[in-house]
């Protein structure tokens, strides 16, 4: 290999390193939403950071290799977590296929993290807490009694 094609091949490396970073950022929209009850207070976190929404509505994470939990929580209803597991960008595993660059690529897009990618959209369920008790009914009145004797007739 001659030094120019080996310069040429070193600066196409170093312009597509990070390639997932490039196309994709480092940071993701993700739409949340809770049933059967809407505005519950969540917090999105991962390795990078704690990111909070109100349901329905979207939070932008920074992506991560790491999972990122969803915890909510709203008056009369237990608090619920979900936890969403991050997968390989299409945009990353087409670029660590690419001789050469691949190696970069991952490097930087795996500290990153913009190789990684969570769903776009993800529903918490909520239960009712069942330690929140009704409001106790009123008792019911009682029933007029009848002092008057019977007449005979």
């Amino acid at each position: 290999m001659n030094i120019r094609a080996a310069a040429a091949s070193c600066a196409a490396a170093l312009m597509l390193a990070g390639c997932a970073a490039a196309l994709n950022g480092e940071t993701q929209p993700i739409y949340i939403s809770t049933a059967p009850e809407v505005k519950a207070n969540c917090v999105c976190s991962n390795d990078r950071g704690q990111w909070p929404v109100q349901t329905p509505g979207a939070v932008l994470v920074k992506r991560s290799g790491s999972v990122l939990a969803i915890r909510c929580e709203k008056p009369g209803w237990q608090n619920a977590t979900a936890y969403l597991t991050p997968r390989l960008s299409q945009t990353a595993m087409i670029g660590s296929m690419m001789p050469y660059v691949g190696i970069v690529e991952a490097a930087v897009d795996g500290s990153t993290g913009a190789a990684m990618e969570y769903p776009s959209s993800y529903a918490v369920s909520l239960k009712p807490d069942a330690t929140v008790t009704a409001a106790p009914s009123p008792a019911p009145a009682p029933l007029p009694s009848n002092t008057a004797a019977a007449s005979p007739n």
